[in-house]
Formats: structure tokens, sequence, C-alpha cells
């Protein structure tokens, strides 16, 4: 089977999605945007892991270098977590250090590092709370 880490894939992961950790001073949080599309900050998509979609010939895994640094400002080669073809996104790790500044785009208007516990209250539906659960058991 191909490594879909290390080839530029015309097939499945489309997408990357990178979960974004920092130890800060009450425990362990996650890095959450709020899309710019959102007009609520409650519901549905209203916060999301940095990622995007996969350009045509670019590696997965450029992709969620490329769509970290675009989305946060954060420069850096996030850890696969699960980048399988069966799975149209592909999910990454990256742990930086408390203080970590972001940088947004114009894709998002706010950023927030949410105490783990708390992110099922944040991260809606549950197909994206489940996928943030599996970068942050990674």
């Amino acid at each position: 089977m191909t490594d879909p880490t290390n080839e530029a894939l015309e097939t499945a992961p489309f997408v990357a999605t990178i979960v974004v950790t920092s130890e800060g001073p009450k425990g362990p949080h996650v890095l959450l945007l709020h899309p710019a599309d959102i007009e609520t900050l409650d519901g549905e998509w209203a916060w999301v892991p940095p990622g995007g979609v996969r350009q045509p010939g670019e590696k997965i895994a450029d992709c969620a270098a490329r769509e970290l640094r675009e989305e946060t400002g954060i420069v850096a080669e996030p850890a696969p977590v699960r980048v399988d073809e069966s799975d149209e996104v592909g999910i990454y790790r990256l742990e930086v250090p408390w203080g970590t500044s972001v940088r947004l785009s114009a894709e998002h208007t706010a950023s927030e590092w949410v105490p783990v516990e708390r992110v099922a209250d944040r991260c809606k539906p549950a197909d994206l709370l489940d996928t943030v659960r599996t970068g942050l058991d990674g």
C-alpha cells in the first residue's frame, strides 16, 4: 500500500485536520478557530481545528503544514495520527509551547485555547468532535 503521507495522491484523504495542543497552566488545551463564514459563536462548525482541502497534486502532509501556516501562522510539520486512503480526512497532531502566538488568516475571526475537557462543548457536529478526539488520542 502507498503511504499517503509521502505521495501526491489523487485519492483520499482530501482534507487535512490538525489538532494543535498545548499544556497550559491548568492542563492541556486545544486550539480552535472560529470560521469567518459562521455568524454564531455556538453551534455546528462554530469552532474548528485548523485544516483544509488538499490542492491538486499536493501531498496530504504538505497540505497539513500549509493549512496550519496559513490559518494560524504556526510553521511546523504536524505528526500524522490517522492518514489512510480509506478516510476522506487525514488527521494530524501538533504540540506547541503554551503561549505560542496565533496569527489568524481572513478565514477565521477568532481563536481560543480550549481546555480538553470543554472541547465537546465546542466541537459540533459529532463527526468533528470524533476527529478532534482521534487527534488527541494519537
